[in-house]
C-alpha cells in the first residue's frame, strides 16, 4: 500500500507471504532527481527457501536497509539485520548483521565493502568483521564453524581464528585453525590444522599446515606443508604419505618483477611398489603469464634409468626424454600370474618427445625404441617365452587426432606392425591396420602351464573402424600345424587349424580342430567383444579323441559339449562326453595328482590358495563297453550313465547308475562281482549308493559278501548258499573250507576279517586316528606284507614322517619311515614281518 508522485513514493504498508511466514515493512523510495530508499521490515517466520531451496527456514527479525546515489554517480548501501531468531535449516538461529557499501562513482575510483557479523547456527558461532576494497582489513572468529550447519553436504567442525589484512592483490595472512571430521562434496580431512603468519611482500613469516586422512581427489594419510618467508619470497618445505606411497619435497619461488622464477631442489617418491624415483639436481623455473621455462631436469629411478624434461614455452616448447628405462620398472604394477610365478623382464626402452604450440593450439610427438628384451618362465629357463627386437614406437598427437605406428622383430622370425588413427574424445572415428606373423610359439606357455614346446604358424590381419567408444574389427588371424605336448597326460596335439574371423557386427566367428591319437576335436563359436553381457559360445565336439595316456590312465573320449562364458558369470558347461574306451590303474591314480595325507608342502609357490573360477556344470557321462579298471585288487570293467551338476557355491551332485563288472581280490581270495551298481539320485557325487555283490564258490557252496548303503556309510555282509552262519560265510571266503577244520592261525585270520567287516575298516579307523591327533589313520594295502593292514601315522617333524600297521589277514606288522630331502626327493623305508623295501622317490606336482 503506497502513495506517490512521479519522484518518489511512500510505502505504508510493504507485505509479502509465503506458506510458512511473512515480511511487513514500510518506507520510501526515490527515483528523481536521484534514486534512493529507507525501508523498515519485520520478519516474522520468513523463508529463505523461497530464493535458495538448500536454505529452508522461519526466520524472526528486524531489518532495516537505506541507499542513495551520490552526486558523483556512486552508490551508498547500507543494511542492518538485527535481533535474528527462528530456525534456517532446521537450526535454531541468532545474531545481528551489518552491512555498507560505498560504490565507485561514474568517473572511476575505488568500490569498499564493510560489514560485521555475530551470527549463531545450530552448534556453530560466527563472529567477524572487516573492509574489502583495494584494501583488506578481515578478522573472523570461528567457535567452531560446524560444516554441516551453514553447507549442504558439509560434516565436521573448524575452530579458530583468521585475519587478512593488506593490499587486495598482496594481503599478508594469519591463521590459527584447527579442524575435526571435514567434508565437504569428494573432499574430505580427518584432522587438519593451519598456524602462523605469512606475509606478502615483504617479512619473515612462518606459517605450517599439517592434515592427516586427506582426499582431494588422491587419498593420503597425512600431509605436512612448511612455507617460510613472505609469498613473493618463499621457502617450502613438504612431504604426503598416502596408498600410492611417500612423497618429500622443497624448494624456492620468488617474484621478480613481472615474473616468478624458483627451483624445485628436493623431489622424492617412493612408492608402495616399484622403484623410487629422486630429483638429480635442482629443476629452475620461471613464469610470467606469458612465457615460461625449465631448466633441464632428471629424474633417476632406484631400478634403473631416467626421465628428463626442459621446457622454454612457446619459443622451443616443451621436450622429455628417457634413458635406460629397464622393462622391470612395469614388474610391481603387472596382475600376477596364475601360475604365482614372478615376471622375469629383459630389456630396456629409451623414449624422447615434444609438445610445442602452434598458432592457438598445440602439437606433440612420442618416439619410443627398445634394441631388445624377453621374458622367461623361470630363472632356471634356457630360453625366454617371448622376445622382441628392434622396437620402434611413432606417435604424433594435437588437439584433435591422435597417430602411432608400432613396429618390432618378435620371437626369431616374427613380426608385428600396427597403425591406429582417431581422436581424443568416445566418438572420434577410428581406423587403423594390426599385423602379426610368427612360428614361434613358446609364449603360448603363459597362458597354460600344462602345454610345452607348442609349435605352428600364426598369422594375423586385423583391421580397425567405427569410433573409440564402439570399435569395429574385421580382417582374420590363424593358428595353422599347431602342435603341442601335454606331458601330464602323455599326449600330443597334431594337425591344430584354428582361425577367427571379425565381422561387421561386432562378433567374430571361432572355428578349428586339432588331432588326439586316433580322433580329432573340432571346436566352433562365436565371440562379442562390443558387449559384455553377450557371452563367449563355444561348441567342442569329436570322435575317439585321445583324452589322456598315462600309466594310470589311458581314455579316448567323444565329446559333445558347449561352453558359455559372459563378464561377471559362471563358465557354464553343457553336454555330453561319451568314453568308448579307457584303462585306469586305480594304484598309480591314487597316487597322482593330488597330495596324499603324508605329504606335508614346505614351499609352496603360493601360499593362498586361489579361488578357482566359478563353474555352472551340467554334463552326462557315457561309459562305453571297453572301460576298464585294476588295481587294489579289482579286475574288471565299468559302464553305465551319469549326470553331474555344479553351480558355483553348491556341493557337486549326480543322477545316474554306473555298472562294475570283474572280479575282486578280497580276504586273500578273488571274488567275481555278480552286481555292483553306484547310484545317485542328486546327493553329492562322492557319496553313491551301493548295491554290490561278489562271491566265490567252493564246490556246492557259493560265498559272498553284499555291500549296500551309502559310501559314506556302507554296510556289509558275508553270506552262503546254502546259508550258514557268518563266520561260516567268512571263513568259506578267506579260507575255502569250513571254519572247523581251519587251523588256529586261520581261525585267527577269519576273526580279523570279521572284525574288520563289522567295524566298518577305514572309516572306523580315520575317525578314531583323528581323535588321538594323528594325521593319517585307515585300511590300506602293504606290498611287503602282501595284504592288508590297519595303519597310523604321524609326522614327526615336516620332514619325517613314522608309520606302523598290523596285518588284517594274519599277524604281520610293518614300520614305514618317510624323509623329505629337498623339494620334490624322499626317501621311503617299508620294514615287515616277511620283508622290506626301500625307494627312493621324486614328485612334481603339476
Amino acid at each position: 500500500d503506497g502513495r506517490g508522485n512521479d519522484e518518489r513514493m511512500t510505502l505504508k504498508t510493504l507485505q509479502a507471504r509465503m506458506p510458512t511466514g511473512t515480511l511487513d515493512g514500510h518506507g520510501e523510495v526515490a527515483w528523481a532527481p536521484s534514486l534512493g530508499w529507507n525501508i523498515d521490515a519485520t520478519l516474522a517466520g520468513f523463508d529463505p527457501g523461497y530464493f535458495a531451496p538448500d536454505f529452508k527456514g522461519s526466520i524472526n527479525g528486524k531489518l532495516v536497509t537505506q541507499g542513495s546515489t551520490r552526486a558523483d554517480g556512486g552508490l551508498d548501501i547500507s543494511a542492518t539485520a538485527s535481533n535474528l531468531g527462528g530456525r534456517l535449516r532446521n537450526r535454531p538461529l541468532g545474531g545481528n548483521a551489518n552491512f555498507a557499501m560505498r560504490g565507485a562513482g561514474t568517473a572511476g575510483g575505488e568500490t569498499t565493502y564493510q560489514g560485521d557479523v555475530a551470527l549463531t547456527l545450530g552448534g556453530s558461532r560466527i563472529d567477524a568483521k572487516g573492509t574489502v576494497g583495494n584494501a583488506l582489513d578481515i578478522d573472523a572468529k570461528l567457535t567452531p564453524l560446524v560444516l554441516s550447519d551453514l553447507l549442504p553436504g558439509g560434516a565436521g567442525t573448524l575452530r579458530g581464528t583468521a585475519q587478512i589484512r593488506g593490499p587486495r592483490t598482496a594481503p599478508d595472512i594469519t591463521v590459527d585453525l584447527t579442524g575435526s571430521g571435514l567434508k565437504y562434496g569428494d573432499y574430505q580431512a580427518q584432522t587438519l590444522t593451519a598456524k602462523g603468519r605469512l606475509p606478502w611482500q615483504r617479512g619473515s613469516g612462518d606459517i605450517a599446515v599439517r592434515a592427516t586422512g586427506l582426499d582431494v581427489g588422491l587419498p593420503l594419510s597425512s600431509v605436512s606443508l612448511n612455507a617460510r618467508g613472505a609469498v613473493e619470497a618463499l621457502q617450502v618445505q613438504g612431504d604426503a604419505k598416502g596408498d600410492i606411497g611417500a612423497l618429500t619435497l622443497a624448494g624456492n619461488v620468488a617474484k621478480r618483477g613481472n615474473a616468478w622464477q624458483g627451483a624445485l631442489s628436493t623431489f622424492q617418491f617412493v612408492p608402495v611398489r616399484g622403484a623410487s624415483w629422486r630429483l638429480n639436481e635442482a629443476a629452475r623455473f620461471s613464469w610470467d603469464g606469458r612465457n615460461g621455462s625449465l631448466s633441464n631436469s632428471c629424474f633417476v629411478s632406484s631400478g634403473g634409468g631416467s626421465l628428463c624434461a626442459n621446457a622454454d614455452w612457446p619459443r622451443r616448447g616443451l621436450a622429455v626424454k628417457g634413458d635406460g628405462l629397464p622393462l622391470s620398472l612395469a614388474v610391481p604394477y603387472l596382475p600376477e600370474r596364475e601360475d604365482g610365478r614372478p615376471w622375469l623382464l629383459r630389456g630396456e626402452i629409451a623414449l624422447d618427445g615434444t609438445l610445442r604450440p602452434v598458432g592457438n593450439a598445440w602439437s606433440g610427438q612420442l618416439n619410443v625404441r627398445s634394441s631388445g628384451g624377453g621374458m622367461k618362465n623361470s630363472e632356471r629357463s634356457r630360453r625366454e617365452v617371448l622376445s622382441y627386437e628392434n622396437l620402434v614406437l611413432k606417435a604424433t598427437f594435437d588437439p584433435r587426432r591422435i597417430n602411432a605406428e608400432l613396429g618390432t622383430a618378435f620371437n626369431s622370425g616374427g613380426r608385428i606392425d600396427a597403425r591406429i588413427a582417431t581422436g581424443w574424445d568416445d566418438y572420434a572415428p577410428l581406423s587403423g591396420q594390426i599385423s602379426a606373423n610368427t612360428s614361434e610359439l613358446v609364449w603360448l606357455e603363459l597362458f597354460s602351464p600344462d602345454i610345452m614346446d607348442p609349435k605352428g604358424t600364426l598369422d594375423a590381419r586385423i583391421t580397425l573402424g567405427g569410433t573409440r567408444a564402439r570399435p569395429q574389427l574385421g580382417g582374420q588371424a590363424r593358428l595353422t600345424k599347431f602342435s603341442t605336448e601335454i606331458p601330464s597326460l602323455a599326449i600330443v596335439l597334431e594337425d591344430g587349424d584354428v582361425r577367427l574371423d571379425a565381422l561387421p557386427d561386432g562378433t567374430a566367428r571361432i572355428a578349428g580342430q586339432i588331432r588326439s591319437g586316433e580322433g580329432t576335436l573340432r571346436v566352433d563359436g562365436t565371440l562379442n567383444w562390443q558387449n559384455t553381457s553377450a557371452p563367449l559360445l563355444l561348441t567342442a565336439t569329436g570322435q575317439n579323441v585321445l583324452v589322456s595316456d598315462t600309466r594310470d590312465l589311458h581314455a579316448v573320449a567323444s565329446p559333445d559339449v558347449q561352453v558359455r562364458y559372459a563378464a561377471g558369470q559362471p563358465i557354464t558347461v553343457t553336454g555330453t562326453v561319451t568314453i568308448p574306451s579307457a584303462n585306469i590303474d586305480l594304484e598309480r591314480l591314487d597316487q597322482g595328482v593330488s597330495a596324499s595325507p603324508d605329504v606335508v608342502v614346505l614351499d609352496p609357490v603360493n601360499p593362498e590358495a586361489s579361488a578357482a573360477s566359478p563353474l555352472d556344470l551340467d554334463l552326462t557321462l557315457v561309459l562305453g563297453d571297453d572301460v576298464q579298471l585294476n588295481g587294489f585288487g579289482l579286475e574288471g570293467g565299468l559302464g553305465g550313465r551319469m549326470r553331474v551338476r555344479s553351480h558355483p557355491g553348491r556341493e557337486m551332485t549326480a543322477s545316474g547308475q554306473l555298472q562294475v563288472r570283474g572280479r575282486y581280490k578280497a580276504y586273500g581270495q578273488k571274488l567275481d562281482i555278480t552286481r555292483g551298481e553306484l547310484s545317485w539320485s542328486g546327493g553329492p557325487v562322492s557319496d553313491p549308493i551301493l548295491n554290490v555283490r561278489a562271491e566265490r564258490v567252493i564246490g556246492d557252496i557259493t560265498a559272498g559278501v553284499d555291500i549296500r548303503g551309502r559310501a559314506s556309510a556302507p554296510t556289509a555282509t558275508a553270506w552262503t548258499d546254502p546259508a550258514t552262519s557268518q563266520s561260516e560265510a567268512l571263513a568259506y571266503l578267506t579260507l575255502g573250507r569250513p571254519l572247523a577244520s581251519a587251523s588256529s592261525d586261520e581261525s585267527r585270520q577269519v576273526n580279523a576279517a570279521s572284525a574288520a567287516l563289522s567295524a566298518g575298516g577305514s572309516l572306523i579307523a580315520s575317525q578314531l586316528g583323528a581323535k588321538l591327533g594323528l594325521d593319517d589313520a585307515g585300511v590300506s594295502d602293504s606290498r611287503t606284507l602282501g595284504g592288508s593292514v590297519l595303519g597310523f601315522g604321524k609326522h614327526i617333524s615336516p620332514r619325517l614322517y613314522v608309520g606302523y600297521g598290523v596285518s588284517l589277514l594274519g599277524t604281520g606288522q610293518v614300520l614305514m619311515l618317510k624323509y623329505l630331502l629337498r623339494k620334490g626327493f624322499d626317501v621311503q623305508v617299508e620294514s615287515s614281518t616277511i620283508e622290506s623295501r626301500a625307494s627312493l622317490n621324486w614328485r612334481k606336482e603339476k
